[in-house]
């Protein structure tokens, strides 16, 4: 079949357009074009000023060139069995004349033999050769193959622009998340705290009562014993003889007169107004919390109906299952900084919220060992992430303008001791300088960003496998790396000019 359809190939290169036969006598015009010596002169003959046939290109009577390779061609192939040739039926023809098919029609996109070119429906059209027509337009498929293209890198450079712009969004969400949860869980603490000091200091003032009370009682006892002996010696002198009755009668008469009850104070005034305090600042409270109560009720009614209002049905229902499903308050731990397995050349703040680089007496025993991210000195953030989503946010500041970095890293890369880290990758960060930024997962760069951040926020999906970079300030995509995870991740922060500080947020 494919020798069949070769034959076929080669008879059709050695048919002569007008005749429709195998060339005789073939001849060459100037446009390049083959036909036969007689076909060609006859239609000389009939025309004032001659034209290709098939091209319409003016050509000279006098410039028709013998082909002898094609007269050569052709003797062969007459001279070949019919039936190692394709038939000639399977081959495209025209419906109407069953003549073969070599133009096309601009204007009717309809493909034209010699016959229906020379006809009044297609003679004042553009008509061109089958071949050049196919040229032409493959030349224009091929500039819309381009533009196509060039469509295709704008929508994977909107995709990544809309996907970084939702991985933002999603990080200012779990932020204010955070930020709500520490508030409130500071708000309950700070209530706890009030609630413990009332009560221990109400607590105190009731030792203070039973210690005065006991005090009170003792004075009062004393007294009453006093007063008790006192007496008993009077009624003991009315048993003995008149004689004996009178001897120191004045001295036993004016112990008697001279006896008072020394009354004591029950309760100091100092006691008194503590506890006047205590009740006071209760109310203070109380007071307050009233306030704050009808206040959250008022107006969180009218918040809270506001935003469902604005909620469409599908939205509605994705509500309704949310809070079905959030049965359980959730829970959340703000990034900090951890001590323990940080470079020694960094001190903490207090809160373990921000870290600065000192290097003092040189190089000592600190750098004993390799730097795993070299020339970084870095810390770890604290806790790790193993599911769920976290974000956090970074600025770094010193004599040099930023120089540092942010990102997270796996325990491989955290007990690493050298920068020649293996498949699968175990860090993810952003080297950020005065210059831009710079992407690099294992110590290795991917691109530079001419992008200038003093703030830079990291939001990491945990089970999509991402970690967003984002200008903590102006809320824009920085870089996202798409990946996946295999174990524990940690926040990594590095700093590389002495005197330089990387603080957390929130």
């Amino acid at each position: 079949m494919a020798g069949q359809r070769l034959a076929s190939k080669l008879q059709e290169d050695v048919t002569c357009p007008i005749c429709m036969e195998i060339l005789q006598d073939p001849v060459t015009i100037d446009c390049g074009h083959n036909f036969c010596l007689q076909c060609i002169n006859q239609v000389a003959k009939t025309a004032e000023k001659l034209l290709c046939p098939l091209c319409k290109l003016s050509v000279s009577k006098d410039t028709f060139r013998p082909n002898k390779l094609l007269a050569s061609l052709a003797e062969k192939i007459q001279a070949m069995d019919p039936a190692e040739i394709q038939p000639e039926g399977d081959e495209p023809r025209c419906r109407i004349h069953k003549e073969k098919l070599h133009y096309f029609c601009e204007k009717d996109m309809e493909f034209l033999c010699v016959v229906c070119r020379d006809t009044k429906d297609h003679k004042s059209h553009d008509i061109t050769l089958i071949d050049e027509a196919a040229q032409n337009y493959k030349a224009q498929i091929e500039s819309q193959v381009q533009d196509l293209g060039q469509k295709d890198k704008e929508i994977i450079e909107e995709k990544k622009r809309g996907e970084g712009a939702i991985q933002v969004f999603r990080a200012q969400v779990h932020l204010e998340k955070l930020k709500i949860l520490e508030e409130f869980k500071h708000l309950r603490q700070r209530l706890e705290e009030e609630e413990s000091f009332l009560l221990s200091r109400l607590g105190w003032l009731e030792q203070e009562g039973a210690k005065q009370l006991e005090q009170y009682v003792a004075v009062t006892n004393e007294q009453l014993i006093s007063l008790r002996k006192l007496s008993k010696s009077l009624k003991n002198k009315l048993q003995v003889p008149s004689l004996e009755l009178l001897e120191d009668i004045n001295d036993t008469l004016s112990r008697s007169k001279e006896f008072q009850f020394l009354k004591p104070t029950p309760l100091p005034a100092d006691l008194e107004k503590k506890i006047s305090e205590a009740k006071a600042r209760y109310v203070s409270i109380t007071e307050s919390l009233k306030e704050l109560k009808d206040n959250l009720k008022t107006e969180g009614k009218k918040d809270k109906s506001a935003f469902l209002e604005s909620l469409h049905i599908k939205e509605m229902e994705r509500w309704h299952l949310l809070q079905k499903n959030y049965s359980d308050l959730p829970t959340s731990v703000p990034t900090t900084l951890d001590t323990a397995s940080a470079d020694p050349s960094l001190t903490f703040s207090q809160d373990l919220k921000k870290a600065t680089l000192y290097l003092m007496g040189g190089t000592s025993k600190k750098q004993a060992k390799p730097r795993p991210f070299y020339p970084f000195y870095c810390a770890r953030g604290f806790p790790g992430l193993s599911s769920g989503c976290r974000v956090w946010e970074v600025e770094i500041q010193g004599p040099s303008g930023e120089a540092g970095m942010v990102g997270v890293a796996n325990e491989l890369a955290l007990r690493s001791q050298s920068q020649n880290f293996r498949a699968p990758s175990c860090l993810w960060a952003l080297r950020i300088s005065s210059s831009g930024c710079q992407p690099f997962t294992n110590c290795k760069a991917l691109e530079n960003l001419y992008t200038h951040v003093k703030k830079v926020g990291v939001f990491v999906d945990y089970d999509r496998g991402e970690v967003t970079f984002y200008d903590a300030i102006t809320k824009k995509h920085i870089y996202t790396f798409q990946t996946s995870f295999d174990r524990q991740v940690f926040p990594i922060l590095g700093l590389r000019d002495v005197r330089s500080s990387i603080t957390l947020s929130p």
